[in-house]
């Protein structure tokens, strides 16, 4: 039976507070943001930088609980700077019975990188049609 990658999480438009090119690689995480996702330390990520438009991939390293640090390492560091807003996410294989009934968890966080809400996302022409403020 074929399996289908599919998004598994999502921190959306996180804020990047730090990038150590000195360390040996990956992206630090607040643990309450990587159990919210489902994202398990060493997880392979992939980063995707709104500011900048550029994409990446590394893995998942946790922080310090109660931080709101979010911080690429290593090589991501030349790529990933402070203020840069983040879409961080990872991606899992279904079978054609689960990938039928499958939603990711999707996290979206304020500028402080604070759980604003839960998923689900809403699509990009149902979004513009919204009243202004809403």
């Amino acid at each position: 039976m074929p399996f289908r990658k599919l998004l598994s999480a999502k921190i959306h438009r996180a804020t990047v507070t730090g990038a150590d090119l000195e360390y040996e690689g990956s992206i630090t995480i607040p643990p309450e943001l990587m159990e919210a996702a489902g994202i398990v330390p060493y997880e392979s990520i992939q980063i995707w930088n709104v500011t900048r438009g550029s994409r990446l991939e590394t893995y998942a390293i946790e922080g310090v609980r109660g931080s709101s640090d979010i911080c690429a390492n290593g090589a991501a560091a030349h790529h990933v700077y402070p203020g840069d807003k983040v879409i961080l996410a990872t991606f899992a294989f279904y079978d054609r019975d689960d990938a039928a009934t499958h939603c990711p968890r999707l996290i979206f966080v304020d500028d402080h990188n604070q759980i604003k809400h839960e998923g689900p996302e809403i699509a990009g022409p149902q979004r513009r049609a919204e009243p202004a403020g809403s």
